[in-house]
């Protein structure tokens, strides 16, 4: 079962904007968060970039939220978004954090034991509740726009919605 409270870094958002999709977060959670860094870094430091605009808009603004002061390993080891989007799901427990990068996904898990789900786990949910009709699709669509996915993403995502 997912919980139904998340935080979400950069890349999932800007994945999200890219396919036109940033709705899915108000409808596969009851409550999702953007930490203040994650916020500045995709609309102010990003402006002319993909996600920036799409994210400007002000009801996205009423989900920015800030974030406790990180662990001095999360500030060591992440980029500020990842250490902000770690931190707040800590602090909002139960919480999930939507983080694409391996390195911010491994500390999320193995060091915070944080639930966790990426862009494409994201999809498939939304496709196990009816919400998208093809995972793969949104995905290949995400590859091409430049977004990195591996084909081996791509391919565990598939098989994860054929086991619905």
């Amino acid at each position: 079962m997912l919980i139904e409270r998340a935080v979400i870094n950069a890349g999932p958002l800007v994945a999200l904007s890219l396919i036109g999709r940033l709705d899915l977060l108000e409808a596969v959670f009851s409550e999702f968060w953007i930490p203040e860094v994650v916020f500045q870094e995709v609309v102010v430091a990003g402006v002319g970039r993909p996600g920036s605009l799409s994210l400007a808009e002000s009801r996205w603004r009423t989900h920015v939220r800030s974030a406790p002061e990180p662990d001095p390993l999360l500030v060591v080891e992440l980029d500020p978004g990842e250490a902000s989007v770690i931190t707040l799901a800590r602090h909002l427990s139960p919480c999930m954090a939507i983080i694409d990068e391996k390195r911010g996904r491994r500390i999320a898990r193995h060091v915070y034991g944080l639930p966790l789900k990426g862009t494409a786990g994201l999809l498939v949910e939304a496709q196990r509740r009816g919400l998208i009709e093809d995972v793969r699709t949104l995905l290949l669509d995400l590859k091409a726009a430049g977004y990195f996915l591996s084909d081996a993403v791509i391919e565990r995502a598939c098989a994860a919605t054929r086991q619905i």
